[in-house]
Formats: C-alpha cells, structure tokens, sequence
C-alpha cells in the first residue's frame, strides 16, 4: 500500500483519485475548490488543504489540473523541503513538449522526480482499460511502476525524454482520434441531409476500422524505410476522390473542413513530386513543412 496524493478533482482527476483508491492504496485529494473533494472523500480518501500537505504525505504525487501554468502556480507555492526525498510528481495534465521540459526545469529545484504523463482514455476507462503514458526518468518509473498500473492496463513507461508522453497524446488523441472523430459527424451531417440516418452510416463507417488496423501499421513501415511504392492507391488517386468527395459536401452548403483540409494535404505532397506515391508519403511534405 503507497500513500498517493491527487491534485485536482475534476472529471479525470476523480477518476484517478477512485482508481488508486480502488487499488487498495491510501490517497490523499486536493482542490482549489475543496468541495470538489467530497465525493472522493466519501469514497475512502483524506481531504488535505494545501498542495504543501499533499506532497508532504504522499510517496507520489499526480497532478491533473486544467493546463500547465495551473501545474507551475502549485508546484511554486509549495513550501520549500516538505517534499521527502526521492518522491515523485507524476503531471498528467495535458499540455504540450515545451511545457513538459519546462516544467522539468521547474522542478530541478524541488526533492521531488518528475515525471510527465497523458491519458489516452475517457474518465470512465481509468482503473480499467486505459491507456496511460508516463516519460522522464527511467528508474523513478521502477519505482512507483506497481502503482502507477492501478490507473489503467494501458500504462506504460514511454521514453526517459520528459515531453514524448505530451507528444503521443497531441498527435494520437487530437491529431488522429479526435480529427477521426470530427470526420465522422462530418460526414453523418452530409449523409443526414439526404436522409440517411446515423446508426446507418455508423454501420458502414466502422468497416474501415479493420482497414486502419493494418493501413495504419503499414505506413508507419514506409515512413521509417522511406519507400512509399504503391500498387493499391497513389496520392493522386485519393486527390481526384477527395477533390470530387469536397465538392459533393460543399454543394449541399457544408464546409467540409476536415476533408478540404486533407485535400491541401495531398496537393502539397502532388507539388512536391509525391503524386505517384503512397497516401503515407504526404508525412514527408508535411514533416519538411514544420
């Protein structure tokens, strides 16, 4: 049993907070708003007042707070030595690189091993399926691994490079997921107007994903060998569909920003001589443009 102290009670933070409770652990909670921790202290957890009491009783500290400067704003009014030696702060606020390095440097002041996280997973899946990211320090990692796991069979040590757990979730949750996502009301709004339902689109729509499951791995092989050959669907292929997909959209008086945008995507990988090559040959044009 490890003592864990939560910083934050909103929807993830209470989640977390129940997850280590439910794992068996003692778990201490803070809140700007300490009504906030009521909730979880009917649950089982100790209210603490100030971020100084949280990281003076607990062995390790998880922070899920609204962004990074909320993170900064804590970590600095905690007073000086309360923290014992070798504790460690997990953040798994969500953010961005710059922030986790910074916030890194924020704490090379402090007794306490940073490290830095992302949930990739919705309240409801954490102490269950969820997938968590933890980067920073390799041997802080071993050390509070066996707790740490209570959050989700997802969790897993990344890199010791402190901003790529923040890298995986901007680009796999927001990036891909969420822009995923976005696509299909996008294209439920078009199908809507001529009177297809959503459950029935859904049915179709979900097709794909066992198409993703192995076109996803497959263009992750060519972008690392650099060999976008393809004898299945070039760049130029999907740019006359996609063209022809946005005019379609546009027509009935939609935007069709998420299609347009990919369309700009693949005229650009076109312009650069990229037209007869694999739909993952549009990283290179945009890798380059970054």
């Amino acid at each position: 049993m490890t003592r864990v102290s939560v910083l934050g009670m909103g929807l993830m933070g209470s989640a977390v907070a129940k997850a280590f409770i439910d794992a068996g652990h003692e778990v201490a909670v803070w809140n700007r708003t300490p009504a906030k921790c009521v909730a979880l202290a009917n649950h089982g957890a100790r209210t603490v007042w100030t971020p100084s009491e949280a990281v003076a009783w607990g062995e390790v500290t998880v922070a899920v707070l609204s962004d990074y400067r909320a993170v900064e704003e804590v970590v600095t009014s905690i007073a000086p030595g309360c923290a014992a030696p070798g504790a460690v702060f997990l953040n798994l606020t969500t953010g961005d690189a710059a922030a986790a390095r910074d916030m890194e440097k924020t704490f090379a002041s402090t007794a306490m091993t940073y490290l830095d996280g992302a949930v990739l997973a919705y309240p409801k899946d954490v102490g269950g399926t969820a997938d968590i990211l933890v980067s920073g320090p390799e041997a802080a990692w071993h050390t509070c691994r066996d707790v740490l796991v209570a959050l989700g069979s997802g969790t897993v040590h990344t890199s010791e490079a402190v901003h790529e757990a923040n890298v995986i979730d901007t680009a796999a949750t927001g990036g891909f997921f969420c822009t995923a996502l976005g696509a299909f009301y996008e294209a439920s709004a078009y199908a809507s107007h001529h009177g297809v339902p959503a459950d029935r689109l859904a049915a179709h729509a979900v097709r794909f994903l066992d198409l993703l499951r192995t076109d996803i791995p497959e263009g992750a092989r060519q972008i690392t060998s650099g060999a976008y050959e393809t004898d299945q669907a070039t760049i130029d292929t999907y740019e006359a569909a996609v063209d022809l997909i946005t005019d379609t959209i546009r027509s009935i008086g939609q935007p069709a920003h998420i299609s347009a945008g990919f369309l700009a995507n693949l005229r650009a990988a076109q312009a650069a001589g990229f037209g007869d090559r694999s739909l993952a040959a549009t990283h290179e044009v945009l890798r380059r443009s970054a």
